[in-house]
């Protein structure tokens, strides 16, 4: 576990790093986003939020699905469920509203410089994470799913919070409070699932608090959702192998 700590804090020391680089570029400081009514936009969201949080309760304590939930790492299925069920109010929320995609992180203004904010990211969490030759040796089925389970899972959740939640929580509260606030709900929202492991509770909300930090972070940098969706796709999935 010590290892596995010391390995995270590294790579999240890298990231910062490489985001406050990139952060110069003149590019990405272009057009910011601009709420007409940030209070009533922060109280949608806040609603919402509420609204997925009961959500990931009822399924993971077994209410929804009828079972128990399992908390092994493998057992990405049930945690794709709920992300993909949870997109689904904010995506109804931008439609009736007829809001633009770039009011959720994913303008094409910055898509490109995202996606390279996102390949730096990624080569540079595959090399602090010393998995270049366990890559190189070869993936299994099982690798590969696990893969697209949790680029399916980041897709969903990064949308929501570091895309939806907060911009909008950015224009109410300001970028600095916007981006703690958004972190303790993400935080909240793994909450259930991290309740299946009370030993490691305290340990893992620490973590998921400051994964939620660097993430918000990379957000504000890169100015687009895909930037942290690839990131910690990866991450996780690095981890996970």
């Amino acid at each position: 576990m010590d290892r596995i700590l010391l390995l995270q804090i590294a790579e999240w020391l890298g990231v910062l790093a490489v985001m406050m680089i990139a952060g110069m570029s003149a590019r990405l400081k272009l057009r910011p986003l601009v709420f007409k009514y940030p209070r009533r936009e922060a109280t949608v969201s806040l609603a919402l939020f509420v609204l997925i949080l009961i959500f990931a309760f009822l399924v993971f304590g077994g209410t929804v699905t009828g079972g128990q939930a399992s908390a092994a790492p493998g057992d990405l299925g049930q945690r794709l469920f709920v992300a993909a069920a949870a997109v689904l109010p904010f995506a109804a929320a931008l439609l009736t509203r007829r809001q633009p995609v770039r009011s959720a992180g994913w303008g094409k203004d910055f898509l490109a410089g995202g996606i390279r904010v996102a390949a730096a990211l990624v080569f540079l969490t595959i090399f602090l994470t010393g998995s270049v030759f366990r890559l190189l040796a070869g993936l299994s089925t099982e690798d590969v799913s696990a893969l697209v389970y949790l680029l399916l899972i980041c897709l969903a959740e990064e949308t929501i919070f570091r895309g939806y939640i907060q911009l909008r929580l950015e224009g109410w509260l300001g970028p600095r409070y916007g981006w703690a606030a958004t972190a303790v709900l993400f935080t909240l929202f793994q909450l259930p699932r991290l309740l299946l492991l009370p030993a490691e509770l305290p340990l893992r909300l620490g973590l998921t608090l400051v994964q939620g930090l660097v993430l918000g972070w990379v957000m504000r940098k890169s100015r687009h959702v895909a930037a942290p969706w690839l990131y910690r796709a990866v991450s996780e999935w690095l981890h996970w192998i």
